[in-house]
């Protein structure tokens, strides 16, 4: 009864404001120009503008009434790539996007991490890159790259225990770099690339794989924060000897690209090809959960190694995406990864 009442409101609301609903949930509706949860919602004016009257937290208060906020476009962004949907609210934050990119790049003109980080990061410049940047801001998107870069090898920046390779997710590099290939087509710039993503691709090789499961060691990828995604219990060397569903899968796409580089570059794909294959074969052998109908988030322990039974979504989607899963799992991963009132959650439970 509650469901019809909410589908029942929603549709006399979408009337009333002339507006298409696109989504419900039970927490919030989105309509073709706002967002409306509960009391609050953001509300997009024309493609240049967003009001909004969600509350906050002021740095200085612990005060949480509505606090009005506004975005108005105020650079020039004509020269980059633009977007119309019909939708006014999905076209003005592709314009807010493209502007914080804008405000995102440094005075040396590589990309920063944030606002309060001025650093280039490889795992966020790198997804960013993949997703995005390679084609809206090539040239940016190289300085970036090759900001993190150190004795012809990926720089490893952040993650538990002093960096690599207890954390081995830097290849997300080789998926940036890749698709600033495909976009500009600049042969010196694969050249460079696969040099780079060659000899750190060996080291991990050498230093980072399991000869059983023939999974790479090292974090999950993007969810380096230890205490949010793995036991108390833990240590360094514990997260090591994990193998993460997504940084597996980052390293199974990063063995693809050197093969399909290679093959560019006139030389032999074999070996990358093949170092691939046995990657998957070991995410679907070792952490496939058949009773799940999704992969588990890695294999974990000391002597006897458990797969864990949470799902990950980032791991799970690029499983899909990168051809990890075939036709039938891949079906499977789709209707059964859990979803929450937000979305889909990094991971479950």
């Amino acid at each position: 009864m509650r469901t019809v009442v909410v589908a029942a409101l929603s549709f006399m609301y979408s009337l009333s404001c002339g507006q298409s609903l696109l989504y419900r949930s039970d927490a919030f509706d989105v309509f073709s120009s706002m967002v409306v949860q509960g009391n609050f919602e953001a509300r997009a004016v024309s493609t240049t503008k967003i009001v909004s009257n969600y509350k906050g937290l002021s740095p200085r208060s612990t005060n949480t009434e509505p606090i009005k906020t506004e975005w108005n476009l105020e650079n020039e962004i004509s020269a980059y790539p633009q977007y119309h949907s019909g939708q006014v609210l999905v076209d003005a934050l592709y314009t807010k996007a493209v502007e914080e990119m804008l405000l995102n790049v440094r005075p040396d003109g590589a990309f920063m991490a944030g606002a309060k980080w001025d650093g280039v990061w490889t795992r966020d410049i790198s997804y960013s890159i993949h997703l995005s940047l390679a084609i809206l801001n090539p040239d940016v998107a190289k300085l970036s790259l090759r900001a993190k870069v150190k004795n012809n090898r990926i720089i490893q920046d952040t993650g538990t225990g002093g960096s690599w390779p207890i954390s081995t997710d830097r290849m997300t590099w080789a998926l940036a770099a890749w698709e600033v290939y495909l976009v500009t087509g600049d042969e010196e710039w694969l050249r460079y690339a696969f040099s780079v993503i060659k000899n750190s691709a060996e080291d991990d090789r050498q230093n980072a794989m399991n000869p059983v499961t023939g999974l790479m060691f090292g974090e999950s990828t993007f969810l380096d924060w230890r205490e949010q995604t793995y036991p108390r219990w833990m240590d360094p060397k514990d997260i090591y000897q994990s193998q993460a569903l997504g940084t597996n899968a980052v390293h199974y796409r990063t063995f693809q690209i050197l093969g399909e580089m290679a093959t560019v570059l006139g030389g032999n794909p074999e070996a990358y090809d093949k170092t691939a294959e046995r990657i998957k074969s070991g995410i679907n052998t070792y952490l496939w959960l058949e009773d799940k109908g999704y992969y588990g988030q890695y294999l974990y322990g000391r002597s006897y190694q458990s797969r864990s039974s949470r799902s990950e979504a980032l791991g799970e989607a690029l499983a899909v995406l990168f051809g990890i899963a075939d036709r039938q799992r891949a079906g499977k991963v789709i209707t059964s990864i859990p979803v929450v009132n937000f979305g889909t959650p990094c991971i479950y439970p």
